[in-house]
Parts: C-alpha cells; structure tokens; sequence
C-alpha cells in the first residue's frame, strides 16, 4: 500500500563507489525547511564514509598456499628449462 506522504529526499548521484550507483537520504519532517547547502554537505560527507569497500584479511592458509604454488610454478619453468637446454 502506498501512502501519499510528503517527504525531502536528497539523492546522491556520483558516489564514486564501485558497489553504489546513487545513494539516496530521507530528510527527518522537522529538518526538512534546514537550509539546502548544509543538507547537502552532511549528505556529502555520509557518501564519502560510505565508499570505502571493506577490507578483506588475508589468512595464514591462503599466503602459504600462495607461496607453495609459486615455488612449484618457479621449479616447474626452471626443470623445462633444464629439459629443453639438455635435448637440444
């Protein structure tokens, strides 16, 4: 059901966020006659808190399985290496 209400909304267009096409903030009824530029400098400032994506940890298991492959890719080059220089 939709009700006829009349709300302020300000809408963020340019996030500058991977994950966020437009961000868009509902003005509380006894802030709505604020004035516009410190409405939008708050919303602004909201946006920008929100563009940082979280930060992912990196475990102990995936940096040994990284360096593990990396060392079996490097003897891997240098016995084809060794094999090609040998036969040819």
């Amino acid at each position: 059901m939709i009700k006829g209400v009349n709300k302020q909304i300000l809408e963020v267009t340019n996030t500058e966020n991977p994950y966020f096409e437009k961000i868009i903030f509902f003005v509380k009824p006894e802030y709505k006659n604020e004035d516009r530029k410190k409405l939008q400098k708050e919303a602004e400032a909201l946006a920008t808190i929100a563009q940082k994506p979280p930060k992912t940890k990196v475990s102990k298991k995936r940096i040994i399985r990284i360096v593990l492959n990396s060392a079996l890719f490097t003897m891997a080059g240098v016995a084809l290496s060794f094999i090609i220089n040998t036969f040819m």
